[in-house]
């Protein structure tokens, strides 16, 4: 028989969360398996066949291989669960640089990065002591998941508010253009750098001032690396970077605001 959760209480009434009759049932079935078979079980991906495991009981079982130090067990059940979750959230798709779908992607995008993140911090945690959170995703693991994106699409559309372009349709502003003509200078031949040379060492200690994930865009874009392409063989700063394009955008538009600001600061000091 399965261990009952002893922690996760619910906010009304302070009662210790238990699992539906259905899944303690399909549990208590599923754990007289060797894992080995149980883990071939979990591939079954269709639901009305009568050998897929519950995520529920997959993430039960997950949990008790994590604290066993079971590489080979987690990272196969680890990567039938991930599945799962990915199913769950919104679609990503890759469209042109322009489309009008290109944010409602990079959206999603970021509501799947959250909580795919979430749910592996939750994880980790719960590998070194315990994750108490984990017990809902026990009992009712659809819903867990339903409440995770929708706390991560407020999230993201908040930060999609607050960090909204400081210009329309992707058009330049006079930081940006400010910003880019000074890395032109920055980037040009020898002889001009050497004439300079002050105007550089100034330029380059306000982007060493810059938040990292700023200054790393900032590095990328002196590359001359794209932000985004839709040659899959280009090197561009959304893969570099990990993240979707408007994300690189941002962090790109307040880098431009910042440096400005550190620069027009030291103009007028001199």
């Amino acid at each position: 028989m399965a261990e009952p959760l002893l922690r996760k209480k619910k906010l009304e009434g302070g009662s210790i969360y238990q699992r539906p009759p259905n899944v303690e049932a399909s549990l208590d079935a599923l754990l007289l398996l060797p894992i080995d078979q149980f883990v071939q079980r979990c591939a079954i991906t269709s639901r009305g066949d009568p050998k897929y495991v519950p995520s529920e009981c997959l993430l039960h079982v997950l949990r008790q291989v994590a604290r066993l130090n079971n590489g080979d067990h987690f990272e196969a059940l680890f990567g039938f669960l991930r599945q799962r979750i990915l199913k769950a959230l919104p679609p990503v798709e890759r469209f042109a640089p322009g489309d009008r779908r290109a944010s409602e992607s990079a959206a999603a995008a970021d509501i799947r990065d959250a909580v795919l993140a979430q749910f592996d911090q939750m994880l980790c945690r719960d590998r070194l002591d315990y994750e108490e959170h984990l017990d809902f995703f026990e009992v009712r693991f659809d819903m867990a998941i339903a409440k995770a994106r929708s706390t991560a699409r407020r999230k993201v559309k908040r930060d999609a508010d607050r960090d909204a372009p400081l210009y329309l349709n992707d058009e330049p502003n006079e930081h940006t253009r400010e910003v880019e003509a000074a890395f032109v200078r920055l980037q040009s031949d020898p002889v001009y750098e050497f004439e300079e040379s002050d105007y550089r060492k100034r330029l380059l200690a306000a982007i060493d001032l810059l938040p990292d994930d700023q200054r790393r865009v900032i590095e990328l874009q002196l590359q001359d690396i794209p932000i985004d392409s839709c040659d899959p063989d280009t090197v561009t700063m959304v893969k570099v970077l990990g993240c979707a394009e408007k994300t690189v955008r941002n962090r790109r538009d307040r880098a431009h605001a910042t440096l400005r600001k550190l620069l027009s600061r030291e103009g007028e000091s001199r």
